[in-house]
């Protein structure tokens, strides 16, 4: 008994079926890589904007308006062109609590907690020369009236070097874009803090905006300053 062989025809169309299989399948593959790729880069994105958000609401729960000769007030500016990439700036009087380890040759001491009273600003740096870029934080621990008005570059740091945006809303009562409270004479009762980041994906930039609000719990409860 013979056996009955393909025929051209019948080898044409399997191989054609079974193209369009794996056709399929790769795309099915290609499009949950693509995905899986996607959601690793905006990660990356969420946890740079997690960690520049928790440096600028640990500055602002600390803000203060001390009645002493180097407060230079409470200042944010609007800055910037673009509504994707708003470049607002603050400056600020703030009081930080932070973790120091001391020194010692022979013997390890423990970790202690200080509180120190400093001069905080934050910008979105933009010269590519520049040693810090992106947002950076300018820390004055030692305040007299030369340093408040001088910017010294070891004071200067970089938070988030793919942070391209800063956008800050100021409340009391109602959103202000700008507060000084130089003239206000008080502190806002909170805050909206909007970063921009950058990143990329597949050779695309991609931008990611991030929202946080927070409330000022020693701006709230301070008294309107006499002007």
């Amino acid at each position: 008994m013979r056996r009955r062989a393909f025929t051209l025809l019948e080898l044409v169309v399997a191989t054609t079926i079974f193209a369009i299989v794996v056709a399929a399948a790769y795309a099915l593959f290609d499009a949950g890589r693509g995905a899986a790729s996607r959601a690793e880069a905006r990660a990356l994105l969420f946890q740079t904007a997690r960690a520049a958000l928790e440096a600028l609401e640990d500055d602002f729960r600390g803000a203060v308006m001390p009645a002493v000769a180097f407060d230079t007030g409470f200042l944010g500016r609007s800055r910037g062109s673009s509504a994707d990439q708003p470049l607002d700036e603050i400056e600020l009087i703030s009081v930080n609590t932070h973790t120091a380890r001391a020194k010692a040759r022979k013997t390890d001491l423990p970790e202690v907690r200080k509180i120190d009273l400093s001069k905080v600003a934050y910008w979105i740096e933009t010269d590519l020369k520049a040693p810090a870029r992106g947002l950076v934080r300018e820390r004055q621990a030692v305040l007299t009236q030369a340093s408040v008005n001088a910017r010294r570059p070891e004071n200067i740091e970089e938070v988030a070097p793919d942070l391209v945006g800063l956008d800050l809303r100021y409340y009391d009562g109602d959103w202000k874009q700008e507060w000084d409270s130089t003239s206000l004479h008080k502190l806002p009762k909170a805050i909206e803090i909007t970063v921009v980041i950058r990143g990329e994906w597949r050779g695309e930039e991609i931008l990611e905006r991030f929202t946080s609000r927070l409330y000022l719990p020693v701006a709230a409860e301070t008294p309107e300053r006499q002007p």
